[in-house]
């Protein structure tokens, strides 16, 4: 089995993944748990990881194309070579935590003293390599990657840890 991205209508990316299983398709809309801060307080909050796109996990076939296709919410298939779409390799699939149907955690991420940080565990550290730009105050980190032969721009959660602090 491999894993291709499908390019979905924004907002219905649930109802994609929902139909697709319908028709025994493995689908997945990773999310992850944000800290969002509403009226000077901090709340935790379920996010889509890629709002707009879905990964479905399956053998590609002609066939299939035409099962996948029609369904609402359907924009087209990422990564399109001589008419066929382009799986993902493994470390990629790894990356986006497609293995896993649970929600991703905040990143942990310690801030030095010196304006640096380091990222210690969660989602963000598959990342490592990539264009990182981190909002300390938002609690939020946005990495440029790529998907489907395409830079894309992901919002990850960060829990900041600053030194000399316990875990």
């Amino acid at each position: 089995m491999n894993w291709y991205v499908l390019q979905v209508m924004t907002g219905r990316e649930r109802e994609v993944c929902e139909a697709l299983r319908r028709k025994g398709v493995k689908a997945r809309a990773p999310a992850q748990r944000m800290e969002i801060r509403r009226r000077g307080q901090w709340q935790t909050e379920e996010r889509l990881l890629l709002p707009g796109y879905v990964f479905v996990g399956v053998d590609y076939s002609a066939a299939l194309f035409h099962v996948v296709s029609p369904v609402y919410g359907v924009i087209r298939w990422l990564g399109l070579h001589c008419g066929e779409p382009q799986a993902l390799d493994a470390r990629e699939a790894l990356r986006w935590r497609l293995d896993s149907e649970e929600t991703l955690k905040p990143s942990r991420v310690l801030f030095h003293e010196d304006g640096t940080w380091h990222v210690l565990d969660g989602p963000l550290a598959a990342f490592e390599g990539c264009p990182v730009r981190m909002e300390r105050r938002q609690r939020r980190a946005y990495v440029t990657a790529e998907l489907g032969g395409i830079a894309r721009r992901v919002r990850f959660g960060v829990i900041p840890v600053t030194e000399g602090s316990g875990p």
